[in-house]
């Protein structure tokens, strides 16, 4: 199977990650995976990008390293001018889908990461498989063993403390809010204009855990236990105009492009670095 002229180096689970993975096949272009085993992925990607904060994603694309989502976003713009454009190239909607995508890398991002690790965490949720069962079974097996320093590393980045989580979901919600004024309550609207954009990509993506539609890297398998707290938030997010906007997005944008142009047939799924 031949190589990809790009690769991704990713945590499987990753919401940010999920932004790239959906950024990258809408634009129908092919690309390799490269799993990192969180913790010493920072070797990895330190020694790819020097000036990096050790984080995912990463994208090699051409020899060009990108260390950012947002970044990963703009270059493929310029790159790839042939594929299909999610960011316009000038005025007016350019300036807006690019506030959009900013305002939901913060109102998504962590906020979403953090209140759904506290939870996850206090429900004693299976955080082998959501972590690592996209791993050969070494590394799954490696995982198992790795989760108490994990979750303790996980414990001390995001803050995970009561006054912390709250102010999060309060975040969380606040986009959502907003998701609901800018397609006016419609969920079969864009946020701008009348195709996808980055900006649809960014909400949808770093929601995504939240909600856990169908053909996400989060969507529950059969069996599995969903703590309290979480099953009842997701709930009620899925009962608004915004939680059916983000099912709208999975369904007839991200399972499109993983059916089309966009799907990776010779992408490394699976391997580990």
């Amino acid at each position: 199977m031949a190589q990809s002229e790009r690769t991704l180096y990713q945590f499987p689970i990753s919401h940010f990650c999920e932004k790239t993975r959906w950024n990258l096949d809408a634009k129908g272009l092919r690309y390799d995976i490269q799993n990192l085993v969180p913790g010493p992925h920072r070797r990895v990607i330190k020694r790819l990008a020097k000036d990096s904060r050790g984080s995912v994603p990463l994208l090699v694309d051409n020899g060009v390293v990108l260390a950012d989502s947002t970044d990963i976003a703009l270059h493929l713009e310029r790159a790839h001018p042939s594929t299909p454009s999610l960011i316009p190239a000038s005025g007016p909607e350019r300036e807006r889908v690019l506030e959009l995508e900013a305002y939901y890398d913060e109102a998504a991002g962590k906020h979403v990461r953090r209140w759904m690790y506290a939870k996850l965490f206090e429900g004693g949720a299976d955080l082998r498989r959501l972590m690592f069962g996209a791993f050969p079974a070494p590394v799954r097996l490696l995982g198992g063993l790795l989760i108490p320093v994990v979750k303790a590393l996980i414990r001390r980045q995001y803050n995970l403390v009561p006054p912390k989580v709250e102010e999060s979901r309060v975040k969380m919600m606040e986009g959502l809010d907003r998701l609901e004024r800018e397609i006016q309550g419609d969920p079969s609207r864009y946020l701008v204009g009348s195709s996808l954009s980055i900006a649809d990509i960014t909400a949808a993506a770093l929601y995504g855990p939240l909600v856990a539609a169908e053909g996400s890297p989060y969507a529950a398998q059969p069996g599995e236990a969903v703590p309290q707290e979480i099953a009842e938030l997701r709930a009620a997010v899925l009962a608004r105009p915004a939680g059916q906007w983000l099912l709208r997005r999975y369904q007839e944008d991200r399972q499109r492009v993983a059916r089309g142009f966009g799907a990776r047939p010779d992408a490394a799924h699976g391997s580990a670095t």
